[in-house]
C-alpha cells in the first residue's frame, strides 16, 4: 500500500511536465491541519490558496544535451545557454476542482473510473494539426492571462496569485517572433507534493501552495548582409563607405524602428563599412524593410543621390531569409546610389583638351560630355548651366546627342538665353532612354574684347545641378540638389615690341606700326591689293589687319597686352605668324623696307585640381579648378619678363646726311644749274642757224 502511495506522489509530479516544459516546486513551510488523504500522506490545508509562477527562457540545446525534469521548487537553475524570454502570453484554465484533485492524491477513485496512470494534458485540449491552434475543452474555467515581463529581480517571470485549490491546464497563447514554435500545454497541480529524494529523505511531507514551473522555448534568427554601390553613370560599382540606414519590422498595419539585436541585445551598427556593407544579425522572424536614411560626412561618397527606396526581406521560421522569393540561409541585399558626372573641354585645333588658345574675334569650339544616372527618370532637376568669362556663348549653335542620335530640343531639353552663356534643362521624365548613357553637349563661343590676356587664361565653367535626394519619406520640403562643375580655360597671348637705334640700346619712341596676320576661314580679307602691295605683304595671301596705329612708348615699347594702354591694346592674340608694318618712324631714321614677322607660340601648362570640393553644406561637388598657370616661349628673344608674350626686337637704321636748305651748298648746286640752262639754250639756236647757211 505505501508503494502505490508513493507512486500516486511521483505521478502528481508528472502531471506537471508537458514537452518543453519543466514544472518545479517551492516550499511553503509545515503541515497544517486540514483534509486526511491516503494513508501516509501529509494533511491538506484546505483554507489556503495556492499560485502559478512561469518562469520562461529562451533555450535551444546542442544536439544530444541531457533533458533536465523539474522539481517545482522556487530557485531551480536554469540549464545553461537558457535565458530569460519576455512577451510570452499564458492562459490558465481550472480543469478539475479541489474535490477531484483530493481523490487523485488520496487514491480513493477507482480504476474503472480513472487511469491516473494514463492522465495526459492533451485529455484536456485538441490541437488544430494545419495551424498548431489549441482549443481547450468545454468545461475548463479560465481564471487568468499572464505575460512575462522584466523587472530589475526577476527576468521573463509571470504569476497568478489567489488560485483555489485544483488542477490547472497552463496554454501558451503568444510568443516574440523569434521563437520557432510555442511550448505544448501542461497540466499544473495546486498543491503538490514534493518529489521523493532518495539521497536525503522522503520529502512526501508537506504540500507546496506557490508552484514554480519552468518551461522553454526554442528560438531562431536570420541575419541579412547590406551592401552598397555607387555607379556613376552606367560604370561600375564602387563600394561606398558611411551611408546611414534604418531597419522596421511590420507590426499589424505599422513599421516599427528596430535598433538592436533581438538574439543578444546588442545595438546595430546600420552604416556601411569601408567594403560599403551591413551584416545584420539576430533578426527573428517577420517581414521587414531596409532603406536608407542618411550619408555620414565621408567626402568620397558625396554626390551620390541619396535613394530611400524600400528593400523588403522576410526572416522564415526556419531562420532563413526571403528576398524577391528567393529563399537563402544569409542573404545579400544589394543597394544602388548612382550620380552623374560632367566634364568640359575646349577644341585647340587638332584635339579636345581643357584648354586652348585663341585670339579676340576667334570662334571657339566646346564641348560638355554627361554621363547620366541610371535613375535620371526619378530625378525633378537636372539642368546645365555654361557661364562664360571673355566670350560670348553662341546659343543658336548647341546641339545635345549621345553616339548615333541627336535629343529633340523643347521634348529631351529646353535651352535658355543666360547672359552670355546659356541653361540647358533637361526633362527627366522623358530622358529613361539614356539612363546610364553619355550626352554630348556641343556649342561655339566666340572671344570678345574683355577676354584676359596671359594670367589664368579665361576659365569657363559649366555646371550640372541635379536632384540628391530622391523615394524620402519625410514630409515634403524644397527639393534639394547637388552640383558638379567643370572649366575648360581659354588662353589668349600678345605681342612685345623693342623698338632701338642700330646700336641695339638707344630706345626710339614714337614709331608706328600696324599689325596683320593672314585671314583664316569664314573671315572677311583686306581686298584692296594696292594697300597690301604698299605694306609689303604678299597679295597671293588673304589678310587680315589686326591693330593699326600701335606705337612705341617712351622706352620705345609696344606691349599689345597692355590694357591701360588704348592705343597699343589687342584684347588678346592666338598663337600664330604676325606682322608689323611699320608706317612711321623717328625723324633722321629710315622706314622698314619690309614687314616684320613675329611668331607667337607661347605654351601654357596648367595644373588642374582634380579632388572634390565641398561648400559649407557639404554637397557641391567641383573639380577642374586652375591652381597654377606657366608659359613657355620658343623664340622670345631672351626677354623672360612677361613669357605670355612674344617680343620682337626691331631695330632702326638712319638715312643718308643731304645739305641744309639755304646754305653754300645749296647756292653752288643753284649756280652750276643756271649755267647748265644756259648751255642747252646756247646748243639750240646754233642747230637753227645751220639750215640757213646752206
Amino acid at each position: 500500500m505505501k508503494l502505490k502511495r508513493l507512486f500516486t506522489a511521483i505521478l502528481s509530479a508528472a502531471l506537471t511536465l508537458s514537452l518543453c516544459a519543466m514544472p518545479a516546486m517551492a516550499t511553503e513551510g509545515g503541515t497544517t491541519a486540514g483534509t486526511p488523504l491516503a494513508d501516509g500522506m501529509p494533511v491538506w490545508d484546505t483554507t489556503k490558496k495556492g499560485s502559478i509562477t512561469i518562469h520562461k527562457f529562451e533555450y535551444n540545446p546542442s544536439s544530444g544535451a541531457p533533458s533536465q525534469q523539474g522539481t517545482g521548487a522556487e530557485g531551480e537553475g536554469a540549464p545553461a545557454g537558457a535565458t530569460p524570454l519576455d512577451g510570452v502570453t499564458f492562459e490558465i484554465y481550472q480543469v478539475q476542482s479541489q474535490t477531484w484533485l483530493e481523490s487523485y492524491y488520496g487514491g480513493q477513485v477507482t480504476a474503472s473510473s480513472q487511469d491516473f496512470s494514463k492522465m495526459d494534458a492533451s485529455d484536456y485540449y485538441t490541437k488544430n494539426s494545419t495551424t498548431g491552434a489549441i482549443t481547450v475543452n468545454s468545461g475548463a474555467t479560465k481564471v487568468a492571462t499572464v505575460t512575462t515581463t522584466t523587472t530589475e529581480t526577476d527576468k521573463g517571470v509571470a504569476k497568478k496569485d489567489g488560485l483555489a485549490l485544483g488542477l490547472y491546464l497552463v496554454v501558451e497563447t503568444k510568443a516574440p517572433d523569434k521563437v520557432t514554435s510555442p511550448a505544448d500545454p501542461f497540466l499544473v497541480s495546486v498543491p503538490m507534493t514534493r518529489i521523493a529524494d532518495n539521497d536525503t529523505t522522503n520529502k512526501l511531507t508537506d504540500w507546496i501552495y506557490d508552484v514554480h514551473v519552468y518551461p522553454k522555448n526554442s528560438t531562431t534568427y536570420g541575419q541579412v548582409t547590406i551592401e552598397k554601390k555607387g555607379y556613376t553613370g552606367g560604370g561600375t560599382g564602387v563600394a561606398l563607405e558611411g551611408v546611414q540606414f534604418k531597419l522596421q519590422k511590420q507590426n499589424g498595419a505599422d513599421w516599427t524602428d528596430i535598433t538592436a539585436n533581438d538574439s543578444n541585445g546588442s545595438t546595430y551598427n546600420l552604416t556601411t563599412d569601408i567594403n560599403g556593407k551591413i551584416t545584420i544579425a539576430g533578426l527573428s522572424q517577420g517581414e521587414y524593410r531596409i532603406f536608407e536614411d542618411a550619408y555620414s560626412n565621408t567626402s568620397a561618397n558625396k554626390g551620390y543621390i541619396l535613394d530611400a527606396e524600400y528593400h523588403t526581406f522576410t526572416v522564415q521560421k526556419d531562420g532563413k531569409i526571403q528576398v524577391d522569393g528567393n529563399v537563402s540561409a544569409n542573404a545579400t541585399i544589394q543597394v544602388a546610389n548612382h550620380r552623374p558626372d560632367m566634364k568640359k573641354e575646349v577644341y585647340n585645333g587638332t584635339e579636345w583638351k581643357q584648354d586652348a588658345q585663341y585670339g579676340v574675334g576667334d570662334t571657339v569650339p566646346y564641348k560638355i560630355t554627361i554621363e547620366v544616372p541610371k535613375n535620371i527618370d526619378k530625378l525633378s532637376t537636372f539642368t546645365v548651366t555654361d557661364t562664360p568669362t571673355g566670350l560670348t556663348d553662341n546659343v543658336s549653335s548647341i546641339e545635345v546627342k549621345d553616339d548615333t542620335t541627336d535629343l529633340t530640343k523643347n521634348t529631351h531639353y529646353t535651352v535658355a538665353d543666360n547672359g552670355n552663356g546659356f541653361t540647358i534643362t533637361f526633362t527627366p521624365a522623358e530622358m529613361a532612354a539614356y539612363a546610364g548613357e553619355k550626352l554630348v553637349i556641343t556649342y561655339t563661343a566666340t572671344v570678345s574684347n574683355d577676354a584676359v590676356v596671359g594670367g589664368k587664361g579665361n576659365s569657363n565653367n559649366a555646371k550640372l545641378t541635379y536632384t540628391n535626394k530622391i523615394n524620402t519619406h519625410d514630409s515634403p520640403a524644397a527639393p534639394s540638389t547637388n552640383t558638379i562643375e567643370d572649366s575648360a580655360v581659354m588662353y589668349s597671348f600678345g605681342i612685345k615690341v623693342v623698338k632701338t637705334a642700330e646700336n641695339g640700346t638707344t630706345a626710339l619712341p614714337g614709331v608706328v606700326f600696324d599689325l596683320y596676320r593672314e585671314a583664316k576661314t569664314g573671315e572677311t580679307p583686306i581686298v584692296n591689293a594696292e594697300t597690301l602691295k604698299k605694306a609689303g605683304l604678299d597679295i597671293t595671301k588673304k589678310w587680315i589687319l589686326v591693330k593699326s596705329g600701335l606705337t612705341t612708348n617712351a622706352n620705345g615699347i609696344i606691349d599689345t597686352s597692355d590694357s591701360n594702354n588704348a592705343t597699343n591694346y589687342t584684347h588678346g592674340l592666338a598663337n600664330g605668324d604676325y606682322y608689323l608694318v611699320e608706317t612711321k618712324t623717328v625723324d633722321g631714321y629710315n622706314l622698314l623696307t619690309k614687314p616684320v614677322k613675329v611668331k607667337l607660340d607661347v605654351t601654357a601648362t596648367t595644373t588642374w585640381q582634380k579632388t572634390n570640393v565641398y561648400d559649407a553644406s557639404g554637397n557641391l561637388v567641383k573639380h577642374g579648378t586652375v591652381t597654377k598657370t606657366t608659359f613657355t616661349h620658343t623664340s622670345n628673344n631672351g626677354d623672360a619678363t612677361k613669357t605670355e608674350l612674344a617680343v620682337a626686337k626691331v631695330v632702326n637704321r638712319k638715312g643718308f646726311t643731304l645739305p641744309v636748305t639755304g646754305g653754300f651748298g645749296t647756292l653752288l648746286f643753284s649756280g652750276i644749274g643756271v649755267l647748265l640752262v644756259l648751255a642747252g639754250v646756247g646748243v639750240l639756236f646754233s642747230l637753227k642757224k645751220k639750215p640757213n647757211r646752206a
